[in-house]
């Protein structure tokens, strides 16, 4: 007997039906890829951002019912449950009561929208729980109670099922993507929110606040200094001959130079060595995003270098959804730092965004200010000439 097959026009219309409800929502619902999984009796979600769909359940569910359970597990994944699961030591004797908090987070907001689940929901008042909490906090309430959640799959819990296993050649997106994808997200939460007050549930409008605003000081401390480089160049004058003097026309055939004001310009140099993970990649792609917003030059003014032992490429970015890393060998930062001089004309402030794990130049090079954005948990040192900061995962 063949295996059933997975209705893609029903599936289609589900992420339209998910989309048009929750159109802050469509990035993230359309970039998963969905793998039929027979006889599954549900539809799940791995870390890669892959659904599995039981191809019965989309026979017999309206798309309505599917495009809320897709909603579902969009909020899984991008509140990153699977990596909080992991960071509590979630295991298989917990898993199922840490779904049921995850799942409670989730559905409060999703039932303020007026969705319809295909089975009862588990919502915060399933455990006599007031509305409006995180996950850890509903999970420390009910351990060790009969509470009974659904598979949600390894994108809810972290723990790997066995149909995902054989998976590998499927489409997926990877840790430094979906931190992309989180910040798009977030920005269009935001940007809908802002245009019609009311039409996003708080627990997502919160969500997006704390991954988009800054929490701690080193991102204030981080802005300060590049925009302090920034401005000792700003304030500058220079003269030039590309255009003449306004006051040319009075000294007759003495040609006099023109006033200019230089245009300040960052380079940032990402560490794409071996020892970056992709958890710290996307931690640092997010960082460019909030540099990109926040350091006040031109659009073209952003030079962005990918750099294991030596550089592999130079980008002008103007959006951290351009950004395309290069790299995983060894690590040698100050290769980075030497790239970044040789732009013409060479930029003021150079960030250079690593864990940590490679060696500096011996001195303090020439003409340019240096801020070191360490990330990840290791403890190697930074050059004393430069501005360290260290950056805190936010993911």
């Amino acid at each position: 007997m063949s295996e059933a097959r997975l209705d893609e026009q029903r599936v289609a219309a589900a992420r339209l039906w998910a989309a048009l409800r929750f159109p802050y929502l469509a990035s993230a619902l359309f970039a998963s890829t969905v793998v039929a999984a027979p006889r599954l009796g549900s539809i799940t979600v791995d870390r890669s951002w892959r659904l599995y769909m039981d191809p019965e359940l989309v026979d017999e569910w309206t798309p309505g019912e599917i495009g809320s359970v897709l909603v579902h597990h969009v909020g899984h994944l991008l509140r990153d449950h699977a990596g909080r699961a992991q960071r509590l030591g979630i295991d298989g004797t917990s898993e199922e009561d840490w779904v049921a908090a995850a799942d409670a987070e989730i559905n409060d907001d999703l039932l303020e929208s007026g969705v319809t689940f295909p089975i009862e929901p588990i919502v915060p008042s399933s455990f006599e729980c007031e509305p409006g909490g995180f996950a850890e906090d509903y999970f420390r309430t009910i351990r060790g109670r009969d509470v009974c959640a659904g598979e949600c799959g390894s994108g809810a819990h972290g723990q790997l099922r066995g149909w995902e296993k054989n998976t590998d050649e499927s489409p997926q997106i990877t840790p430094a993507a979906a931190q992309l994808l989180r910040s798009k997200v977030a920005s269009e939460i935001r940007s809908h929110a802002g245009k019609l007050p009311g039409s996003v549930p708080l627990g997502w409008q919160r969500w997006a606040q704390d991954l988009l605003e800054p929490r701690v000081d080193w991102r204030r401390t981080l802005a300060a200094a590049v925009r302090s480089g920034v401005a000792s160049v700003a304030g500058c004058v220079d003269y030039t001959y590309m255009r003449p003097s306004r006051r040319s026309s009075v000294t007759g055939n003495v040609i006099l130079p023109a006033l200019r004001r230089p245009l300040p310009s960052v380079a940032i140099v990402i560490d794409t060595s071996a020892s970056m993970s992709d958890r710290l990649l996307g931690t640092v792609l997010a960082e460019v995003e909030g540099i990109l917003r926040g350091v006040g030059v031109g659009r073209n003014s952003i030079h962005l270098l990918a750099c294991d032992t030596e550089v592999h490429r130079v980008q002008r970015v103007t959006s951290a959804r351009a950004v395309r890393l290069f790299g995983d060998g060894g690590t040698d930062m100050g290769a980075g730092i030497a790239a970044a001089l040789e732009l013409r004309p060479p930029p003021p402030v150079v960030v250079a965004l690593t864990d940590g794990y490679t060696p500096w130049p011996a001195e303090r090079p020439k003409g340019t200010r240096v801020i070191v954005g360490l990330v990840g948990s290791g403890d190697w040192p930074a050059p004393d000439w430069a501005r360290t900061i260290r950056i805190e995962d936010s993911s």
